[in-house]
């Protein structure tokens, strides 16, 4: 702490989270240890709920640090809306340390003011004192980085644009970036989901104007990050979405939450991480060969226990080729079971269900490249019209669902190879579905999602 700050008090223990370190501690790590584990990100996106609606989703954000070296992230840039003290621009406050029940969190008082000489920036602390939004995301960083120090922004009326651009003089790449930020507020859950529905398509594509629209309490701070995103080229991959109706709430009034990373482009990022999680390809083959040659094939309980990940839900699909043509492709578009369950069902349905090829055999199986691309959960994609569906979708990074009339179809984002433009991939996908090649233009309903994609 630096001589002479005041250490700022914890101002909602007790009733956003627990008061007491070891009821605290036992929390957060229960949190920690349900969500699926994912690479560190350079950025994210996590609510600031009580800890009993909002944890879990939290903890999917957090979860990501906990490969954090001592030398990264150096400094949390946090991104708070006021919620009790009317604010113009932005306060960094006047601290030398944040205390939470697990001890203090230091703040990083050189980038501190850097920023107070800045246009619109403030050391006033009135907003910071009883502002739950910064406060409930500490503990879960104390329980993960531990090493890191604290540059604390509390934000009113600011554009999320100059935001970014303050952010920008002071941001270093070991540095991580962390937005605040409840979804919508008090509509009935399926009105919620419709709403929420807009922020995720925005934080999907990277679309800072789209997500200026919505009702998102800390829409500022997550517009800036946005607009850091497309600048720096960083790819956004979703963590976890629910709504209070979902955890601990009635569906008669819900408030949503979301926790969305975001990683260099060339980064994998992703659910599952680690050599032997890159050889699933591998993986499929040898329990096509097991199961094609009339033995039981791998054992999925046998899987887990040597990689664990694959415990946790996941969607994959799994796509068969034959000297560079398809054989076989069959997939889930929903995560609704272990991982591992998925990979050897889906690799034995791709090889002996797919309704377009005849079944691969045993001494075909050489000849095959076997490709596994596990997906994010799909997200509505809202579109005002049939050109505003095309000029934002995004060729290469979107998997695409398209729903109309009670007929769906999908397309992974590696068609876009064999279909780059946005109109005739639109027209196959109307097509595969059943549907006229033009239903793309009678304003369908449209999901997208990302993959990691392995092939051996």
């Amino acid at each position: 702490m630096t001589e002479g700050l005041a250490v700022r008090q914890p101002a909602v223990a007790g009733s956003f989270y627990p008061n007491e370190p070891q009821a605290l501690r036992s929390m957060v790590r229960q949190f920690l240890d349900r969500a699926p584990p994912m690479d560190p990100p350079c950025a994210l996106v996590a609510p600031h709920a009580g800890y009993i609606y909002s944890g879990y989703t939290a903890a999917c954000a957090y979860r990501s640090l906990a490969r954090a070296t001592p030398a990264k992230p150096l400094r949390v840039f946090l991104l708070s809306p006021s919620h009790r003290v009317a604010l113009h621009g932005l306060s960094v406050g006047n601290y030398g340390a944040y205390r939470t029940p697990l001890g203090d969190v230091p703040v990083d008082q050189a980038v501190v003011e850097q920023l107070a000489a800045l246009p619109d920036v403030s050391r006033d602390p009135a907003a910071h004192q009883h502002e739950h939004a910064l406060e409930v995301h500490l503990p879960f960083l104390q329980e993960t980085v531990q090493h890191f120090q604290l540059v604390p922004i509390i934000f009113g009326r600011v554009s999320g644009g100059h935001l970014a651009d303050l952010l920008a003089r002071v941001w270093q790449p070991e540095d991580l970036l962390l937005a605040s930020t409840d979804l919508s507020h008090y509509h009935p859950y399926t009105e919620a989901r419709r709403l929420d529905g807009q922020a995720l398509a925005a934080l999907a594509a990277v679309d800072p104007q789209a997500m200026s629209k919505t009702e998102a309490c800390g829409n500022s701070g997550v517009c800036a990050v946005l607009e850091l995103a497309r600048r720096w080229q960083w790819r956004s991959v979703l963590a976890d979405y629910r709504n209070s109706g979902d955890t601990a709430g009635g569906k008669d009034r819900v408030v949503g939450y979301v926790s969305y990373l975001f990683y260099p482009s060339s980064s994998s990022g992703g659910v599952v991480r680690g050599t032997e999680v890159n050889t699933l390809p591998g993986v499929a083959r040898l329990h096509l060969q097991r199961v094609l040659g009339g033995e039981s094939g791998i054992s999925a309980e046998a899987l887990t226990a040597r990689v664990v990940e694959l415990a946790q839900p996941g969607a994959c699909f799994v796509t068969l080729t034959k000297h560079g043509q398809l054989r076989g492709c069959i997939g889930s578009l929903q995560a609704h079971r272990p991982l591992a369950v998925d990979l050897l069902d889906n690799a034995v349905a791709a090889a002996l269900r797919d309704p377009r090829f005849p079944a691969v055999t045993v001494a075909e199986l050489a000849e095959l490249r076997i490709e596994v691309s596990l997906l994010t959960p799909a997200q509505p994609f809202p579109y005002s019209s049939p050109e505003d569906l095309v000029r934002r979708l995004r060729p290469g990074v979107h998997g695409v669902i398209l729903s109309k009339g009670g007929r769906r179809a999908t397309f992974l984002p590696q068609v876009w190879e064999q279909l780059p433009d946005p109109k005739q991939f639109l027209q196959h996908l109307c097509q595969k579905a059943g549907l006229s090649a033009q239903c793309w233009q009678e304003m369908p309903e449209i999901f997208v999602y990302t993959v990691q994609k392995m092939v051996e």
